[in-house]
């Protein structure tokens, strides 16, 4: 579907859910490359009440033909944003969902457009971290604050329990290890020696959890939406909830920590040294950070991005995508197989020279 068979869709969609809108018109509709697993469109809508017009922004999230997290399933992530709308978390509010492939062929959601830009985990242009010293002070704490309050969230309250509570336990640990193994089988590609022993030493190390939070599944740099207030930096959002399940919420900790993003700098996250980042997640949360669970989850962290990226590479070598961003993951994966070695404990951390 074209650019102009998209607005048209969208515009007609849009007239279905604000009936009161005498008119409707789709304007600055624009595709996003930055996210990887699903398509991402932003547009305003100028609308007219009465005589009245009021634009509103918004961000359209469509599944794609084929991607890095398949099977794709957009209603789960919906759903849970939708029950957060209101949150004063920063979650993006959001609006309708519809699985009607009459509407604009697949599945999509739309939700409203926050303010701010979702730095990406690398260098910038001029070769500079993607915040100054001033600017990691000034975000760290809301960073911190914003992981907490998701895992503080009374998912049983908000309905979010259709989810699929893992009981407390090892459950929740075990559960991520095969949904991630079964990604990795079904990309039909080898995987190398060390990642099958880091799949058996994770099997053989399943930590066990004292409680169940909802948990994000891919909160890190590059999905914080961040905007600048008063020449300061401020987050605005946390996006791509894709992976948003219940859980352990240490597996978001060692998400974010991972030196999968720190953007070639010594920070956790581009922004704190990863104990200090650590022991501010301990502060905000009242939770403990145990260390046996968080290095399971440093694993499992590079595992499941493994499993993401053959994922990938299995749909471009099937001719089902031919984004040629699938393609370079075969040029990534050697990193993430010496980050894998270095958390066994088997190569120094200098090899991986800037992360």
């Amino acid at each position: 579907m074209g650019d102009v068979s998209l607005e048209t869709g969208l515009e007609r969609f849009l007239r279905s859910r604000i009936p009161q809108a005498q008119q409707v018109k789709v304007t600055g509709l624009r595709a996003h490359s930055e996210g990887f697993s699903q398509e991402t469109f932003s547009f305003d809508a100028e609308l007219s009440f009465g005589g009245r017009a009021e634009r509103r922004s918004y961000v359209a999230k469509r599944e794609p033909v084929a991607g890095l997290l398949e099977p794709y399933d957009l209603e789960p992530e919906f759903r849970v944003l939708h029950a957060l709308s209101e949150d004063p978390l920063c979650s993006p509010p959001t609006l309708w969902f519809e699985r009607d492939p009459a509407v604009l062929t697949r599945p999509f959601y739309v939700m409203e457009r926050l303010p701010g830009d979702a730095p990406v985990p690398g260098s910038r242009p001029d070769g500079s971290p993607p915040f100054s010293d001033a600017e990691r002070q000034a975000l760290a704490p809301e960073v911190v604050d914003a992981l907490a309050r998701i895992h503080a969230i009374d998912w049983k309250a908000r309905g979010l329990a259709f989810l699929g509570a893992p009981e407390p336990g090892p459950a929740a640990a075990e559960r991520e290890l095969g949904r991630w193994q079964e990604r990795i089988r079904r990309s039909q590609l080898p995987a190398e020696p060390i990642v099958t022993e880091a799949l058996l030493w994770l099997r053989g190390n399943l930590p066990s959890t004292p409680e169940i939070t909802l948990v994000h599944g891919d909160f890190r740099l590059g999905n914080w939406l961040v905007e600048s207030v008063d020449a300061a930096p401020r987050l605005s959002g946390v996006l791509d909830w894709e992976l948003v399940h219940l859980g352990d919420p240490l597996e978001d900790v060692a998400w974010c920590v991972s030196p999968m993003w720190r953007a070639r700098t010594p920070y956790a996250g581009a922004l704190l040294p990863e104990s200090e980042l650590l022991d501010a997640y301990a502060r905000a949360s009242g939770r403990d950070v145990d260390a046996q669970r968080l290095k399971f989850y440093a694993v499992l962290s590079v595992v499941k991005m493994i499993a993401i990226e053959l994922t990938g590479i299995h749909a471009f070598l099937d001719g089902r995508t031919g984004d040629l961003r699938m393609a370079i993951f075969d040029h990534q994966i050697p990193f993430l197989e010496a980050l894998l070695a270095v958390l066994r404990g088997w190569l120094p951390e200098a090899v991986l020279g800037g992360s």
